[in-house]
C-alpha cells in the first residue's frame, strides 16, 4: 500500500470513529446506561487509533506512538466488551473485571519491556511477538464475549437486523486482524471500515 492509499483509508476510519462516538454518546445521554458509557469509551479509543493511523500514514512513527497504538487497539475491544458484560449476573461480571485488569497489566508489561516500531509502508502491521501475544489475551476473549452476548440478544430481544449487523462487525474485525497479521496488510483497513460501518448501523 502506498502513502496516498494509507491516508485515504485512515481518514475514512477517522470519520467513522467520530460518527460512532457521537451516536454512542447520544445513546448514553438518553439512557444513562453503563453499557453505553463503555461503548462510547471504546469508540473514543477507536478514534485515537484512527488518528494514530493518520499520523503513521504521514510517515511519522516512534516508540511512544507505537506503544500507545498497540495498547489502544487491544483495549478498545476490551472496553466494548465491558459494555456488553453489563448484561450478565454480578458474580460473572466481577470475574471478568478481574480478568480484564490482569490481561491489561500483562499487556502494559510487554509493551514497556523493550522499545519497538510497528509501521511498515505507512501501516501499523509489524507487531512484536510479546505485545502481540498479550494483545491476543485481551482481544480474543473480549471479542468472543461480545459475539456471544450479541447472539443471545438476537435470539431473545431487540432489532434482529441490527444485532446481525453487530455480530458481522465483530467477525469481520476479527478476521481482518488475523489476515493482516498473516501478511495481508490491506485487510487491516478494509475490515476496519466494513466492520465499523456495520457497528454504525447496529447502534444507530
Amino acid at each position: 500500500m502506498n502513502q496516498e492509499e494509507a491516508l485515504i483509508f485512515s481518514s475514512i476510519s477517522l470519520v467513522l470513529s467520530i460518527a460512532l462516538g457521537y451516536l454512542s454518546w447520544r445513546r448514553y445521554e438518553n439512557s444513562k446506561s453503563l453499557m453505553w458509557f463503555f461503548w462510547f469509551l471504546g469508540f473514543v479509543f477507536y478514534f485515537i487509533a484512527a488518528l494514530e493511523q493518520e499520523i503513521f500514514a504521514l510517515g511519522y512513527c516512534n516508540y511512544p506512538l507505537a506503544a500507545i497504538y498497540i495498547f489502544i487497539v487491544a483495549e478498545l475491544v476490551l472496553v466494548l466488551s465491558l459494555g456488553s458484560v453489563q448484561q450478565v449476573p454480578e458474580k460473572w461480571k466481577r470475574i471478568y473485571y478481574y480478568y480484564s485488569a490482569f490481561t491489561t497489566a500483562v499487556l502494559i508489561i510487554t509493551i514497556v519491556y523493550k522499545p519497538f516500531t510497528i509501521v511498515v509502508d505507512y501501516m501499523p502491521t509489524n507487531f512484536p511477538a510479546l505485545p502481540a501475544g498479550a494483545s491476543s489475551m485481551v482481544t480474543i476473549p473480549a471479542s468472543g464475549l461480545i459475539l456471544f452476548l450479541a447472539a443471545r440478544a438476537l435470539l431473545f430481544k431487540g432489532n434482529k437486523a441490527k444485532m446481525i449487523s453487530t455480530i458481522l462487525a465483530i467477525v469481520i474485525l476479527g478476521f481482518g486482524g488475523m489476515l493482516s497479521a498473516s501478511g495481508f496488510v490491506l485487510a487491516l483497513y478494509l475490515s476496519q471500515i466494513l466492520g465499523m460501518s456495520l457497528f454504525l448501523y447496529g447502534i444507530s
